[in-house]
């Protein structure tokens, strides 16, 4: 629009990047509205695309251009000739809408009534639960459409959660990372053997999990504090997992004082392939924590969204109770409780202590 106007006289359709895809496998049109509903382009109550919001962006005139809304598991066309050709794809397969990755891992988790919460522990730390009521009040960062009709999706999330413990592993514990190969032990592992050999009320340093971002304030930086003579590379590991762990509990409770009970924390992800950590988020988190037997929550999202539309299921519960395999489930200690209770308040304490400072590690100099 600022720079080549007359480029959006040629144009007929406006995609997100899934929904252009599929338009090049079948050759329909389509915005699946999970995914928009996240845009700001969506009226989230009408379930449509709003003028007003558009004009608010300068966009209004191209509202002609914004495609048919279509759900997660509707079929919106089959593969083409052409794409079929192209693609080594079967020439007719139906072809799902699809979904927000955020909606793809709650559905993943059996997430389809309002019973649990999901915790995904990865690259970031997603947040996320489903209600009928969005959550209108500011306090908390996202409400969009769930792929499920008549829920909303209620998330909180922030890039502070297992990434920070890889980079820790990769950036100082290279003589760790030595050992573990000549013991022929994956490195996290042996990790997990040394924050193992800390118990809960053996180190009280604080690691604020923000070398990618916060959840506090975008300025903030990550951090080790506490430290003194007798800390080991064992009690910073340990660190580590607690402080991601506590940076999760920062967004769980914000969730959790806008629902009434809480059964238990669907927990994926990256930690979830560590007993210990897995233990770690339960105790923090003071609620029972189940895990979910895959290692793609996105892939199989989509996966059950396919098998609804070509029939297979006849809804997504109908495919999640078919295809969601929930492992085991984890009790939170009481006596670790009450001592992450007390280290997640210095944790709080801390963050809220370093608030006016962050802007001075941010002044070039």
């Amino acid at each position: 629009m600022d720079h080549e106007p007359k480029r959006l006289e040629q144009v007929q359709w406006i995609f997100e990047v899934k929904d252009y895809i599929r338009f090049r496998l079948t050759g329909t049109a389509a915005a699946e509205i999970t995914d928009y509903s996240g845009s700001n382009l969506l009226n989230c109550a009408t379930k449509t695309f709003d003028k007003d919001l558009l004009d608010d962006f300068n966009l209004g005139h191209l509202s002609h251009a914004l495609p048919p809304l279509v759900t997660s598991s509707q079929m919106c066309g089959t593969i083409s000739k052409q794409a079929a050709a192209d693609t080594g794809l079967a020439e007719g397969t139906p072809v799902a809408g699809g979904m927000f990755d955020i909606d793809a891992c709650a559905v993943a988790m059996d997430i389809t009534n309002e019973d649990h919460v999901a915790v995904i522990a990865g690259t970031w730390s997603i947040n996320e639960y489903i209600s009928k009521r969005p959550v209108l009040d500011r306090s908390v960062m996202m409400n969009s459409l769930y792929c499920m009709d008549d829920y909303y999706l209620i998330e909180e999330s922030s890039p502070t959660s297992a990434s920070n413990h890889a980079w820790f592993v990769d950036t100082f514990l290279a003589e760790e990372r030595a050992e573990a190969k000549r013991l022929g032990k994956h490195p996290y592992a042996y990790c997990d053997e040394l924050a193992a050999s800390i118990p809960p009320d053996g180190q009280r340093i604080v690691f604020l999990p923000y070398l990618y971002g916060s959840n506090y304030n975008a300025q903030a930086k990550a951090s080790l504090l506490g430290m003194d003579s007798h800390h080991t590379r064992a009690h910073m590991v340990r660190a580590v997992l607690e402080g991601i762990a506590f940076g999760h509990k920062v967004h769980l409770n914000r969730l959790l004082a806008n629902r009434e009970s809480t059964a238990s924390i669907r927990l994926a992800g990256g930690v979830t392939a560590s007993e210990l950590w897995t233990r770690i988020f339960c105790d923090v988190f003071e609620l029972p924590v189940q895990t979910i037997d895959t290692s793609e929550l996105g892939a199989l999202g989509c996966a059950m969204a396919a098998a609804v539309a070509s029939g297979i299921y006849k809804d997504l519960p109908e495919a999640a109770a078919h295809m969601v395999h929930v492992g085991e489930t984890h009790q939170p200690d009481l006596a670790n409780s009450a001592i992450y209770r007390d280290k997640f308040a210095l944790y709080e304490s801390v963050g809220a202590a370093l608030e006016p400072t962050w802007k001075d590690f941010n002044e070039k100099t």
